[in-house]
């Protein structure tokens, strides 16, 4: 299983080296930047294969969008709410597109009937589109981040969430979980979600520094409904070539470097961070919405913690991250954790 997981990343490395290369002598915040993305225990110590058990996502962001058509969607949400607002030039605008699959199962995986009391045995595959702006700050100094997406997806066997694991474990030698003919029924999603950052920040002119970046964050849907709020504190050099290495499970960070940014082609910074959610719905542990389904009682309130390290090196960046949930239903033996692996590369189409 390491050697399998670590060959992925290394192989992206390698096919998009070349790119990145050519891409050096081009102006890097019109360039597009890619990311893979994997959480999963396995990247934890004492690792149990349980609850959020894997979760991988490939987005792009585009450069900083200066067409008109393009910006469109930007002036219809900044005259409809307070997220975009009117800012000077400097300010950045982006184009998400995130695709993804995650996987849930319960602790034992080897029931045949699952234990009612634990975690459902769940997948949802998605993707959408999401718009990001980060706006500089003026005479106060704070710099600002909004993120608003939108993503379509379906949860139950359509997600592939069986298939995949199932077949994942027979590669590797591993035993296939029992229980997955009674995961979720097969519904369509809808999952819309606002965030907004600040980030205070002191950096030498080479570029060491400090930032800390608190944060709120709004989602609804029929997957998940809920607020959030936390933040991040980091120590490094360059720290203004990102918000953070981006997650699935949690809201920290953003899926986005402008190596422009840079002073240099280097730079690296350690972090930590959290973020405390109060839950109204999470399909995952309440069941489908439409149909009679396995569902457990959950928590209201949820929180995660981090720390983590990140490295540039060019237009590249690799990340890693520890992640520590408490628990989420009532039932549950024990908080879980796991790891985030990131690998964001800036790249010229």
């Amino acid at each position: 299983m390491p050697r399998s997981r670590l060959a992925v990343f290394l192989a992206v490395a390698a096919l998009l080296a070349p790119a990145s290369a050519r891409a050096q002598q081009a102006t890097p915040d019109n360039d597009w930047t890619e990311t893979i993305l994997e959480e999963d225990d396995f990247w934890a110590p004492h690792n149990h294969d349980r609850h959020y058990t894997h979760g991988i996502q490939f987005s792009g962001t585009s450069g900083d969008v200066h067409d008109p058509f393009w910006l469109q969607p930007f002036n219809w949400l900044s005259g409809l709410s307070p997220a975009f607002p009117a800012a000077a030039d400097a300010s950045r605008r982006y184009h998400l597109i995130p695709l993804g699959q995650n996987m849930y199962t319960p602790d034992n995986p080897t029931l045949v009937t699952p234990d009612p009391r634990d975690r459902p045995y769940a997948g949802w595959l998605y993707g959408g589109a999401g718009l990001m702006q980060d706006t500089p700050g003026d005479s106060d100094g704070i710099d600002r981040f909004d993120d608003v997406e939108a993503k379509l997806g379906l949860v139950g066997p359509g997600s592939l969430a069986n298939a995949t694991q199932t077949r994942y474990h027979l590669l590797i030698d591993v035993s296939p979980f029992a229980g997955w003919h009674a995961q979720l029924h097969d519904e369509p999603t809808l999952d819309l979600f606002y965030q907004h950052k600040w980030r205070f920040h002191g950096e030498t002119e080479q570029a060491w520094g400090w930032d800390a970046i608190p944060q709120w964050d709004l989602r609804v849907g029929n997957v998940y409904d809920y607020a959030g709020a936390g933040g991040m504190l980091r120590l490094g050099r360059n720290l203004r070539a990102d918000y953070g290495p981006p997650h699935i499970g949690m809201n920290t960070g953003a899926d986005y470097i402008n190596p422009s940014r840079m002073v240099g082609n280097w730079g690296f910074y350690s972090f930590i961070g959290s973020e405390a959610r109060a839950v109204a719905h999470d399909i995952f542990l309440d069941g489908n919405d439409f149909k009679a389904s396995p569902s457990v009682d959950k928590y209201p309130a949820v929180g995660d913690l981090e720390a983590g390290l990140a490295v540039f090196y060019d237009h590249f960046r690799l990340a890693y991250s520890y992640i520590w949930r408490s628990p989420q239903f009532v039932h549950q033996a024990g908080p879980d954790h796991y790891g985030s692996l990131d690998l964001t590369v800036d790249i010229k189409f």
